[in-house]
């Protein structure tokens, strides 16, 4: 995962049943995640969100694994801030990131050399887009949400995650239906699923939804696939992710790193090159 995209990874929430009063004393209405997903996010506590994604790829099935845990603050209708953690950055990327809306700062612990004295934190001021999502199904997105249930075709009773007993929703959706709801939609973290890759847009997104019965998703899982290479459209990959959530609610509060300790690109300091 670029440190461009902090993406990562996902939504649902909490709605109490409401007795109805009229000519069927004692009927109450009937639980909506998506509507549950509304009052989380026009709320003022947040998520945490427990996420692991593999690729596997090439006659061999060589894979590669990722984790990372990702702390989500709500409010106005959306996400706020996000603190994401991977637990294995890649080669010279942070540690850590805090992202707000329209700024995002990277932590880089063991202070290279091009950080200034003191300075361990690398400040972008650019524009991003906040989200929960789990593969290419984003969670946060209320249309996203219920368009996806629809496409239930397997329910039952399930296990015991964040402390609650859940039920499991399954089906299938395709990457061109999601990239409708969603345009910014990639295929394999670089294209757009249109021009050479549009082959992609018939390929199926198999996802499974564990519901508590307040109607938040305590887990989720994808299937999907992915082009091998970014030059390489016919070889694909496949892509599975599972992501955890749990203290739906919690009084979360992100805050940016300490100003001293914060640096930005223009005090970056590298070595000239002959």
């Amino acid at each position: 995962m670029s440190m461009g995209r902090w993406a990562i990874g996902l939504a649902l929430v909490l709605t109490a049943s409401i007795p109805v009063i009229g000519p069927h004393a004692g009927a109450v209405t009937r639980p909506d995640p998506v509507a549950a997903l509304k009052r989380q996010l026009d709320g003022h506590g947040g998520v945490r969100a427990s996420s692991v994604y593999r690729g596997v790829w090439g006659p061999k099935k060589d894979h590669v694994t990722s984790r990372s845990r990702s702390a989500y603050e709500f409010g106005g209708g959306g996400i706020v801030a996000l603190d994401f953690r991977p637990s294995k950055p890649s080669a010279g990327g942070a540690s850590r990131a805090v992202v707000f809306p329209g700024r995002s700062y990277g932590w880089y612990p063991d202070r290279p050399a091009y950080l200034p004295e003191g300075k361990s934190w690398i400040l972008d001021t650019e524009k991003n887009e906040l989200y929960l999502e789990c593969g290419k199904i984003r969670l946060s997105d209320p249309a996203t949400l219920r368009h996806v249930l629809s496409t239930t075709t397997a329910k039952r009773p399930a296990g015991v995650y964040d402390g609650t007993r859940t039920t499991l929703h399954e089906g299938s959706t395709t990457i061109g239906k999601l990239y409708k709801l969603n345009p910014r939609l990639w295929v394999g973290d670089f294209e757009k699923p249109t021009g050479r890759y549009a082959s992609y847009t018939k390929l199926p997104v198999k996802w499974r939804l564990w519901l508590g019965p307040d109607q938040l998703v305590r887990r989720c899982q994808t299937r999907y696939d992915e082009p091998e290479y970014p030059w390489n459209v016919e070889d694909r990959s496949l892509t599975t992710a599972d992501v955890r959530f749990s203290g739906w609610g919690d009084a979360i509060h992100i805050e940016p790193p300490p100003a001293e300790e914060v640096a930005t690109r223009d005090e970056l300091v590298f070595p000239d090159h002959d």
